[in-house]
C-alpha cells in the first residue's frame, strides 16, 4: 500500500492508481482505506510517551524490561488507564527504539560426564 501511495501521490493520480491497484492485487477502496488510517496517530503514543518519561527519570532505568516497565506503567499513569499486556509493552519498546533483551542464561539441565 504504501508503495502505491508513494507511486500515486497520495491517490492524486488516479490513471496510475488504477493500474498498480490491478497489478498488485489491491482493491481502490483498501487503498482508501489504507489512506485514511496513515493520517491517524498511533494508538500507543500516550504509553510511548510515559515509558520515555520513566527512562528518563534515572539513568538505571534504562535497564527496564517489559515486566518492570510494566509494573511502572502501573504504578505512575493515573487510575483507569488501560495499560497492555507485557507482549504489547515490548513490541511498544521496540518500535520506539528503546527495547531491552534479556541476558541468555544458558542453564542447562544436563552435563558432561568426567571420563
Amino acid at each position: 500500500m504504501r508503495f502505491i501511495a508513494l507511486k500515486t501521490c497520495d491517490g492524486t493520480k488516479k490513471g496510475k492508481l488504477a493500474f498498480y491497484c490491478r497489478m498488485l492485487d489491491v482493491s481502490r477502496q483498501g487503498f482508501y482505506d489504507y489512506l485514511e488510517t496513515s493520517k491517524q496517530p498511533w494508538k500507543y503514543q500516550g504509553i510511548a510517551d510515559a515509558m520515555k518519561a520513566i527512562r528518563a527519570e534515572d539513568v538505571c532505568n534504562d535497564t527496564y524490561g517489559r515486566v518492570r516497565m510494566r509494573q511502572a506503567l502501573i504504578l505512575r499513569l493515573p487510575e483507569g488507564t488501560v495499560i497492555p499486556c507485557e507482549n504489547t509493552i515490548q513490541k511498544i519498546m521496540e518500535l520506539s527504539g528503546f527495547g531491552h533483551s534479556p541476558k541468555h542464561k544458558p542453564n542447562g539441565l544436563t552435563k558432561a560426564e568426567c571420563s
